[in-house]
């Protein structure tokens, strides 16, 4: 059986309800279109939902796979800001349009997490790191998780500008484009960008704004407190002959250029064991396999010569959006 309530998507703190409907056996839908009535309050119709149900066989590779475990299709959601992009100001300083100024944070599902970043291998917070004591222990630690569960909920709220997509296929290209600045010609946009993976889905931000000064952990922020995730770190685009020999002078950012994201486990409140970067790597290249990813320890000198590149583009460039 399933049951859809429906609403009417608003900015307030409630949403209108509609109504809703249920469909008694979807195992048997034959995947056509079928226009549903949508029964209100007292049982009054309150129009149609057009809804197709498409039923896929599982292949023997994904029926020996753990229960519960997500297979797809990979989905991605961007959650524009307007409040936190008004206090970092990360749109241009001298556009007086709402429409510019907000700050965004993406959320994409992944396949097989598990798999790769195992269940009993998730990486607990730092005890060592005294940010994430004061997070996780003391007898302000429930006041620090209340302000950072708070400080989440704004920026991955549900709005009426929420974008949400299908990466079809794993295209990296797709990928690509979550990075693109809306402001610059649709170009790859030089910054570092902070990032946690849970159980399910993959969160990130740009790193280094304002706003999380005040913030405990920017990586317990996207994990919304959590005291353990799959992994975390830090990453940035870069062109594969590196910033300091792009050129910005073609229409397209994938004509005659190719793209690496070098990801690496910078994250204090949570350490990732750098012995699993190697698994981080073979996730996202099976999830999206025409991507380059490009793994680092923190510590790599490679890495920090990488981040100053893309950091010193970044101030040359964009003088309008800090790295």
């Amino acid at each position: 059986m399933l049951t859809v309530i429906v609403y009417d998507k608003d900015d307030d703190k409630l949403d209108d309800y509609i109504g809703k409907f249920t469909i008694e056996n979807i195992i048997h839908e034959d995947g056509q279109i079928k226009s549903i009535p949508i029964i209100g309050l007292l049982c009054i119709p309150c129009g149609k939902f057009n809804l197709r149900i498409t039923s896929t066989s599982c292949t023997t590779e994904t029926n020996q796979l753990h229960r519960y475990t997500f297979d797809g299709p990979i989905r991605y959601s961007r959650h524009d800001s307007y409040t936190v992009g008004r206090l970092t100001e990360l749109s241009h300083k001298t556009s007086r349009d709402r429409a510019d100024q907000y700050y965004s944070t993406f959320k994409i599902q992944l396949r097989r997490i598990s798999s790769y970043l195992p269940i009993e291998k998730r990486q607990k917070w730092n005890i060592k790191y005294k940010a994430a004591q004061t997070i996780f222990q003391g007898p302000l630690s429930s006041c620090v998780q209340s302000s950072i569960k708070i400080a989440h909920q704004m920026l991955y709220a549900k709005t009426t500008t929420t974008e949400y997509g299908l990466l079809s296929n794993g295209d990296g290209h797709e990928v690509w484009r979550l990075f693109m600045d809306r402001h610059a010609n649709n170009r790859i946009k030089p910054c570092i960008y902070t990032y946690v993976i849970d159980d399910y889905i993959w969160r990130f931000s740009e790193t280094g704004v304002e706003f999380f000064i005040d913030i405990a952990s920017k990586h317990a922020l996207h994990a919304n407190a959590a005291e353990t995730v799959r992994y975390a770190g830090e990453m940035h685009p870069r062109p594969r002959d590196g910033w300091q020999e792009y050129r910005d002078n073609v229409d397209s950012e994938f004509e005659g250029r190719e793209w690496e994201l070098v990801i690496d486990n910078n994250s204090g409140t949570y350490a990732p064991d750098p012995l699993l970067l190697d698994n981080l790597k073979a996730l996202l290249k099976f999830n999206f396999p025409s991507l380059s990813v490009i793994v680092y320890d923190y510590k790599d000198p490679e890495l920090k010569m990488s981040v100053e590149e893309c950091k010193t583009y970044a101030k040359t460039n964009y003088k309008d959006f800090p790295a």
